[in-house]
């Protein structure tokens, strides 16, 4: 296992960010672990690293942007931004009922080469989303990666259209 994967498993560790125990989740399923991701993106160590992981792994690729749906991954899309010289997009849960009424805030050209970037994954429906988002406004997404994959079907929904989920790390690396 590299450095940089080790060195975000333990300030994942250390900050609480993965715990262990009974909880709800928004699905409204029970879990015996629980991935506290709001804690770890308002964390700038963590946050630094999540970005500067990202921008290692997609130097040197053809990427015109990095997009992140709100909320939880416009601050990794932000730090992978500041880390790479990438610009970013900021993808809405929903169209606003005012103003511009965009979908995607950033500039989206027709053609460009778009990294979608997650906080943490289950199923990987909100990031599915996210990828349609890109492609029904012009963009190609070429890469998809998340900080977390929780290991509960994201990877194998994703691949069914056509997408390949990079996880920095995914819920195996971490021991109750």
């Amino acid at each position: 296992m590299d450095e940089d994967k080790n060195n975000l498993i333990h300030l994942l560790t250390t900050n609480q960010v993965i715990k262990f125990g009974k909880f709800s989740l928004a699905s409204g399923r029970e879990s015996d672990y629980y991935v506290d991701m709001k804690k770890a993106i308002t964390d700038p160590q963590i946050l630094s690293q999540i970005g500067k992981m990202i921008a290692s792994k997609i130097a040197g690729s053809k990427v015109d942007k990095v997009a992140g749906p709100a909320l939880g991954a416009v601050p990794i899309a932000t730090a992978v931004s500041l880390a790479s010289g990438i610009p970013m997009l900021m993808i809405r849960k929903s169209k606003k009922g005012y103003g511009t009424s965009k979908l995607i805030e950033g500039d989206l050209e027709d053609g460009d080469q778009v990294v979608v970037v997650e906080d943490v994954t289950t199923t990987g429906n909100s990031l599915l989303k996210a990828v349609n988002a890109v492609k029904d406004n012009g963009g190609m997404v070429v890469r998809a990666l998340v900080a977390v994959d929780r290991e509960e079907g994201a990877t194998e929904n994703l691949a069914k259209k056509g997408i390949k989920l990079e996880p920095l790390v995914t819920k195996s690396d971490f021991k109750p």
